[in-house]
């Protein structure tokens, strides 16, 4: 049934964008000055979740890779320092080449000055993080550098930034979640590449594409979740059952990669909504406050303040781990566990 399960991960990069031309051809527009030899425009790639931001980015930047000389990089911008992401850009600059851990950072800022030899496009995922940092600011100081920030809400994340970053990003790109046909064409190109023939139909696509409301990532988890619930019931084609099983198997994926793609602040925040149930504003906090010494103990990062926790309880809302109702809080799904174990509740005191 499903010959290669690679093509259904996040990771898969397709060599066509189906109807995201026209981003493609932004994308594209705002690196044309590395093809001379100078530092592209520093972009900002903004929409929902899972509808391919990063996979824009990723295909544009490849295919710039094959006919002019510039180096590109990917950095994750979620529960990072400025020394944490100057030190993964002189990885991407300098060709691997790691600098010590104990490395500061003027010294990661000189080091990456000093090894871009050609234009450098850095990916900064997730980038809802870096305000925290002064780390945007560092790296638009320096000559041939350029960034891609990825993030949901443009104009939350902008006011987050100094006034020199909010002011160095030219280009913006906003993306929505596609139409039915455009998604059920992308899910026959997947399944295409990663099942074997023949075993779902067009209306099946459609159905899928229609139930997740336009939200790539969720459709293709569907799809593949669809084939593999075939696969398990003996099924030669995929079937209307499996496709109607496929749903909830897919968003409880797509949850649990979201959870563990997540740093300690918002890792600390989820296992107390999901310990208590529901659980006020207040008392998240109060709770918070009573725990983060044992709950941060054994790492290098701080307990973070209201507002900071305000930002990570977004990004949980916004990865479909957490709901609200005004100042009430739970977890979307009680079966995915916490990566971390807070103290019961009787003992906070």
């Amino acid at each position: 049934m499903i010959t290669h399960p690679r093509v259904f991960d996040d990771e898969w990069t397709p060599q066509e964008l189906y109807h995201r031309e026209g981003a493609v051809e932004v994308l594209s527009e705002a690196f044309d000055p590395a093809t001379q030899g100078h530092a592209a425009k520093n972009v900002i790639i903004h929409g929902p979740s899972g509808v391919g931001k990063t996979v824009l980015a990723k295909h544009t930047m490849g295919r710039l890779e094959q006919h002019a000389d510039v180096t590109t990089g990917l950095i994750e911008g979620l529960g990072t320092t400025t020394g944490a992401v100057l030190r993964r850009a002189v990885t991407v600059a300098a060709r691997d080449t790691t600098p010590p851990q104990n490395a500061t950072v003027e010294d990661l800022r000189w080091q990456l000055r000093e090894c871009i030899e050609q234009p450098l496009i850095l990916v900064l995922d997730e980038a809802e993080g870096l305000p925290s940092t002064d780390a945007l600011d560092q790296l638009l100081a320096i000559e041939q550098l350029s960034i891609v920030a990825i993030v949901h809400d443009e104009d939350r994340w902008l006011a987050r930034i100094s006034d020199d970053a909010r002011q160095a990003f030219a280009v913006s790109i906003g993306l929505d979640r596609y139409h039915i046909n455009e998604l059920a064409a992308i899910l026959r190109a997947r399944a295409e590449k990663g099942l074997a023939e023949s075993v779902v139909t067009d209306t099946q696509l459609e159905h899928i594409a229609d139930e997740v409301a336009g939200v790539a990532r969720y459709g293709i988890q569907s799809l593949h979740a669809a084939a593999q619930l075939a696969a398990e019931r003996d099924h030669w084609t995929i079937q209307e059952q499996d496709i109607e099983g496929s749903f909830a198997r897919a968003r409880r994926r797509i949850r649990r990669l979201n959870l563990r793609s997540l740093p300690v602040h918002h890792h600390v925040l989820y296992a107390l909504i999901r310990d208590a149930g529901e659980i006020s504003a207040r008392t998240l906090h109060t709770r918070y406050d009573e725990i983060a010494d044992i709950c941060y103990r054994g790492t290098d990062l701080m307990p973070i303040g209201k507002r900071e926790r305000r930002n990570k309880l977004q990004k949980l809302r916004e990865y479909d781990l957490i709901e609200r109702d005004g100042q009430t809080y739970w977890v979307c799904d009680a079966e995915i566990p916490a990566a971390i174990d807070v103290p019961a509740a009787e003992s906070r005191n």
